[in-house]
């Protein structure tokens, strides 16, 4: 066995098998809890007042042949991963370890057809290491570096680390996305001043963003947190294919964002809230380079009617537009199978 792999063996590492569900973790005021969302500030009465709020039909705005923020380009990133085994450290925390493929990608509109014109994809492992002496970690990391894979360091989780099993592993599954995020943001900043679509919030990519200039609006399909008022939940309800909100603003850390809900698909005889996404976009761009014109929200949400999925094979069809969804196949095209690359790691840790 090649030195800094046995790493994981002197610690009694053990192999997981793959399982459908988990348990719920003893913390019962971690799960499910979207920590970001709790310095939040909404600003419901942006287009106006909650009163009065009403569906919007998008389609009053005439979009002109030639509009100048039209999303030519559309990038997605994808996680690929699992716990494949677990070791005790020193102190008797339970510590899993995650093995993930992440990849970015974007694709570009040209006259109608969809290129791939930008890749990435990595295979990592994530780990909470600070149980560990360093110099077994710097071993560990130099030998997977060796065979292709990179290691990734999670931070401590809220309020520290955990006996509860649970808790550390959304921790290596969180460290994960953030690293697939870094490589989304890798690829915003290559195109920053082309009109791109992001698959997600803007938040997590920030750091690539000019808020004033650059053209970008995310697209939200899980829609976790629903900031609404009593009438604002009744006018997302009673939405038709077609129909938005009104905008309201987001005000979160280091960005705030113009946000409204359009539905896409659904309207027969589907769950209320079927076939509904959120779009953002960055206030200091709709302020200053929009000039603050309503009309440009109706544009950004019939652009996403026009791209919406129609191959109703493809299970996120009724939330997803055909460009993010090519862009999810072009991407999970290059990744190995995940039985493979696992089956591999466990031959390279000798578990």
């Amino acid at each position: 066995m090649k030195r800094g792999i046995d790493f994981l063996r002197n610690y009694g590492a053990q192999r997981v098998r793959a399982h459908v569900g988990l348990p719920m973790t003893f913390d019962e005021g971690y799960a499910g809890q979207d920590e970001e969302m709790e310095e939040m500030r909404v600003n419901l009465s942006y287009e106006m007042p909650p009163q009065a709020w009403a569906a919007r039909d998008i389609h009053k705005s005439q979009r002109p042949g030639s509009w100048a923020y039209q999303p030519e380009r559309f990038i997605d990133g994808k996680d690929v991963g699992q716990t494949v085994a677990w070791l005790r450290s020193p102190q008797g925390y339970p510590v899993p370890v995650r093995l993930s493929q992440i990849g970015a990608v974007v694709m570009r509109n040209e006259n109608g057809l969809l290129r791939r014109e930008f890749v990435i994809v990595e295979q990592v492992v994530s780990l909470a290491v600070d149980f560990f002496p360093w110099d077994e970690i710097e071993d560990f990391a130099i030998a997977l570096n060796e065979e292709h894979f990179r290691l990734l360091i999670c931070q401590p989780i809220r309020n520290g680390w955990s006996f509860d099993f649970e808790r550390m592993r959304r921790a290596t599954q969180n460290r994960s996305m953030d690293e697939m995020t870094r490589l989304e943001k890798q690829a915003l900043v290559r195109f920053g001043d082309v009109p791109t679509l992001v698959d997600g919030r803007l938040k997590p990519r920030a750091g690539a963003i000019d808020q004033e200039t650059t053209p970008v609006i995310g697209m939200i399909k899980t829609l976790k947190y629903v900031p609404l008022h009593p009438e604002g939940w009744q006018v997302f309800y009673d939405l038709r294919p077609g129909e938005r909100t009104p905008a309201f603003i987001m005000q979160e850390q280091h960005i705030s964002v113009v946000t409204w809900y359009v539905r896409i698909a659904g309207g027969n005889g589907e769950l209320p809230n079927w076939g509904i996404v959120r779009l953002e976009i960055p206030l200091k761009f709709f302020e200053n380079e929009l000039g603050g014109a309503w009309d440009h929200l109706d544009r950004y949400s019939q652009t996403i009617c026009e791209y919406r999925c129609r191959d109703q094979q493809y299970s996120r069809a009724p939330v997803s537009i055909h460009p993010i969804q090519r862009a999810e196949e072009s991407l999970g095209a290059l990744f190995t199978q995940s039985e493979c690359l696992i089956n591999h790691f466990y031959r390279l840790a000798n578990l």
